[in-house]
This record gives C-alpha cells, sequence and structure tokens, in this order.
C-alpha cells in the first residue's frame, strides 16, 4: 500500500481508485499530464499546456475522476526524491485547487497532506509554503464550488508563482485602478476594494459592470467570480480570432466601476460625489437625459468650470476651443454649431469665475437631480394587454419610481411612484407592477428578458425609502 501511495516515474496502468473502464483510461491519461508537468517524464508540451489539457479534461468530470487526479497528485508528492518534481507537483497541486474541489470524504485527506507537508521539519521551504496555499485554496473551493471556466495561462502563472493577479477596473471618465484578485474574488469583494481605494464612505450605490466594446453591459452579479470572467472574455476572444483572423475587430469586455443606484450621497462623501459627478456628466453628454439648450448650455459651463478652474480672459486659452464636443450632446452640436455653442457657453463660463471644483461638481448634481427622469436605468419592455401603450415602451427605474416613456416621442406614458406601488415581481421574460391600494388593485404586465434586475432595482429603492422612513420614525 505504501508503494502504491508513493510516488514513481512510470506511468500507471489502471486507476489508484475503483473507476469504470472510460473513466479509468481518463485517469491513466491524467497521470500521464501530472507526470509531464512535473517532469518526472519527457515530453514535448511545456508544464503549462499539460496543466491546461487537464484543466480541459476535469471541467466537466465527474466527482470520481476529479478525487482521482487529487490522489494522484498526492501520490507524486509523498516521498518524492526530486526536489523540482516535488516543487511541480505542488504548483500543480495549487492550481486544481483553484479549480474544482475534492469530494467530501477525500477532502480531510487532502486537507491532512498539506498540513503535513508544511508541518514537516526538514520539507522544502517552497513546498512548505505551497502547502499552506493549497490549504487556504482548498478552504474557499470547498466552500464555493467549481469553476466555470478553465483558467487562463496568465492565472496559472500567477498561482504557480504564489501570487495574486491584478484586473484593471475602468471609470466613465476613462481612468482607471488596477486592483488584485485571486481564483476565488467576487464581484462583490471587487467592488468593496474599489470603493475602500477611491475613499468612498459607503459604496451601496455603485457597482462592477461588464462592458463590451459594442456598449452593452450589465451589472455582475455580487457572487460572480472575477478571473471566471476574465477567462470567458479570453475564451471568446480566442474563438472569434480563430473564425475571423487574428487583426479582424472583435468584441472585448472590460469592468467599469460606476453608479447604479442613485441614492443621495453626502456632500462630505468627496469620492461618492465626485463618482455621482462623472455618471452625471456622461449621460448629459452621452444624451440619455432630454435636455433643453438652456440646460445643456449650463452644464456644459459647469463641467468646464469643474474642470479647468476660472476663465482665464480674453488673453488666455479658452479651455472650450476645439473641445466643445467633451461637454455637450452630440446632437445638440449638429444642431447649433461648434462655434455658436462655444461663445454660449464661454459667456455663462466667465459668470461661473470663483467658484470651487467642488461647488461646480455640487451644482452640476444639483441641476440635474432636479428632473424627473435623473438616474434612471434604461429597459425596453412590450406593454401585455394594455391598450393605453403602444406595442413597445421604454421603462425608466429611478429613485423616485418607474416612469413609462413613449421610445419614439420621449413622453411620460405612465408614472408609478414608489408610495403607490403596492408590490411587484418579475420572472426570466417578464415583469410586473401593482398599483393602488387594499379596495382597488390594477396589475400591469410587461414583457421583457431584463425582469431580474429591474426587480433588483425597485427592491433596493423600496428597501432604501423604507429605510429611511423607519429612520424618520425613531
Amino acid at each position: 500500500m505504501e508503494k502504491i501511495l508513493s510516488h514513481k516515474n512510470d506511468t500507471i496502468r489502471t486507476s489508484l481508485c475503483q473507476l469504470n473502464g472510460d473513466l479509468a483510461q481518463e485517469a491513466v491519461q491524467s497521470f500521464r499530464n501530472i507526470t509531464g508537468y512535473m517532469g518526472d517524464r519527457s515530453t514535448t508540451k511545456g508544464a503549462v499546456d499539460h496543466s491546461l489539457k487537464l484543466l480541459n479534461n476535469m471541467l466537466l468530470a465527474p466527482e470520481d475522476l476529479r478525487d482521482e487526479v487529487y490522489c494522484q497528485i498526492i501520490k507524486q508528492t509523498t516521498k518524492n526524491p526530486s526536489v523540482d518534481s516535488n516543487i511541480k507537483g505542488w504548483e500543480l497541486l495549487a492550481i486544481l485547487a483553484g479549480s474544482f474541489p475534492p469530494g467530501e470524504e477525500l477532502k480531510p485527506y487532502v486537507m491532512h497532506h498539506c498540513a503535513a507537508e508544511h508541518g514537516r521539519r526538514h520539507s522544502n521551504p517552497k513546498v512548505r509554503d505551497y502547502a499552506v496555499y493549497v490549504l487556504h485554496r482548498i478552504k474557499k473551493v470547498c466552500r464555493l464550488g467549481p469553476r466555470r471556466e478553465i483558467p487562463t495561462p496568465v492565472e496559472i502563472e500567477a498561482t504557480r508563482r504564489l501570487l495574486p493577479l491584478n484586473v484593471r477596473v475602468s471609470f466613465l471618465d476613462d481612468r482607471y485602478i488596477t486592483l488584485p484578485v485571486d481564483s476565488w474574488s467576487t464581484a462583490k469583494e471587487l467592488e468593496g476594494r474599489c470603493a475602500k481605494m477611491l475613499g468612498i464612505k459607503d459604496g451601496t450605490p455603485f457597482a462592477l459592470y461588464e462592458v463590451s466594446t459594442e456598449e452593452e453591459e450589465r451589472v455582475l452579479e455580487p457572487e460572480e467570480r472575477i478571473l471566471d470572467l476574465v477567462a470567458y472574455w479570453t475564451r471568446l476572444e480566442t474563438d472569434e480570432r480563430t473564425r475571423k483572423g487574428k487583426m479582424a475587430n472583435i468584441e472585448e469586455f472590460r469592468f467599469v466601476y460606476k453608479v447604479r443606484l442613485f441614492l443621495d450621497v453626502p456632500d462630505d462623501d468627496v469620492a461618492g460625489v465626485h463618482l455621482m459627478y462623472i455618471q452625471a456628466t456622461h449621460d448629459v453628454v452621452d444624451a440619455r437625459y432630454p435636455c433643453t439648450d438652456n440646460d445643456s448650455i449650463t452644464l456644459a459651463a459647469l463641467q468646464v468650470q469643474e474642470e479647468h478652474g476660472d476663465y482665464p480672459g480674453p488673453l488666455g486659452p479658452n479651455p472650450l476651443t476645439g473641445k466643445v464636443s467633451k461637454y455637450i450632446a452630440k446632437k445638440y452640436l449638429e444642431e447649433k454649431g461648434e462655434d455658436v455653442l462655444e461663445d454660449s457657453i464661454t459667456k455663462l463660463y466667465q459668470k461661473l469665475t470663483g467658484y470651487s471644483k467642488r461647488e461646480a461638481r455640487l451644482s452640476y448634481l444639483d441641476y440635474v437631480k432636479a428632473w424627473k427622469i435623473y438616474g434612471s436605468a434604461y429597459f425596453f419592455a412590450e406593454p401585455q394587454s394594455n391598450r393605453e401603450f403602444p406595442s413597445a415602451v421604454v421603462l425608466a427605474i429611478n429613485s423616485k419610481g418607474i416612469l413609462v416613456v413613449d421610445p419614439d416621442t420621449k413622453d411620460y406614458l405612465a408614472e408609478y411612484t414608489y408610495n403607490n406601488v403596492v408590490t411587484w415581481g418579475h420572472s426570466q421574460n417578464s415583469f410586473v407592477v401593482v398599483t393602488g391600494n387594499i379596495t382597488r388593485r390594477v396589475k400591469v404586465y410587461f414583457r421583457t428578458e431584463q425582469g431580474k434586475e429591474m426587480n433588483s432595482i425597485v427592491r433596493a429603492y423600496v428597501e432604501k425609502l423604507m429605510a429611511r422612513s423607519e429612520a424618520g420614525d425613531t
């Protein structure tokens, strides 16, 4: 038995555990990948290639085969006479522990193997580091479950070096930060790190989004694993380039940290106010809100004041020259012309002399908050059994309620304030709002595939309103 459970250079003829014929053959191939990675046998493939093949075979494999692979690596890291091979074995164990868990019965044996190696007096220092690292990863993978995607080569290399992987998180003003993540970092955890790095006091209004170069976006679920998303994007890119060619323009993705819930942020939360301001300027210039000419000019002047400070005078360079498109929505620029708008904005900009950066931001936010449509998340939907609405509408959900908007005329067709909403709900392809009172209620159904996100946003706003109401009562 001791010989069976100890390192060997030769390949195995059948599985270590009792498996059926097909799985036993897969187990033999897995052992070849393990020994190839560890350098126990000569091979033309690199170590990372062996690990990727092993992970690919294990991604959808049954638990019995996954446990077999854990047993094989434990075998190869037991009484291994080669220092280099042993280190490689522990590297591979760390990689696997970042991808799928051992079964409940095997888990204590894997944990014991790690703890025993760490406690061994004459153990190689590097192996001891791996043992602690694997112990930590086993606990996490058993709690969170297997990965959905095969780790990227970059993630595998970081794991081999016992290092986190840095990911870029962008903002709407083209700035970005890089933050460390590991195989188990979730969207919720990364949101917390973003808020902490920026100095935001309350991160509730903000969330991480997946944003594509085709301007499609979705908010990340709290428990989504960041590196699974990165691996998914990498796989999509590889498939697209294989199909279209290396130089083809393909859809790419990035993480964006921005406003999800347009809640009131205290003025003393400087970082939070700044992010709300960035969102507001982006949405105005992107024409997400219907603005009058006066609105556009006023907001542009405030934005220039916030960014550049006081007007430099007739002899100084006007920061608006050649850059009006940065502050004005494209449709207004096309209607009025750049020279006319530059002149109008400059006249108001001159009157803002003395406004500090903070005052300009707060004034901008106060201006847009007065709009009924401010802070709306937009969802296309099809009203069901309702003759009052056209066949397609836009539901604009914000902190005040739900607006039904005509997508062509931009007219408000109906408004459901939260005070009048009795309940609401969703299914996979619908969203429903119930308004009225105890004696009379009206249900309005909408067909949409975004019901889950709509439901989540409404719930968040209603819960916030209820919390404020309770706080006021006390």
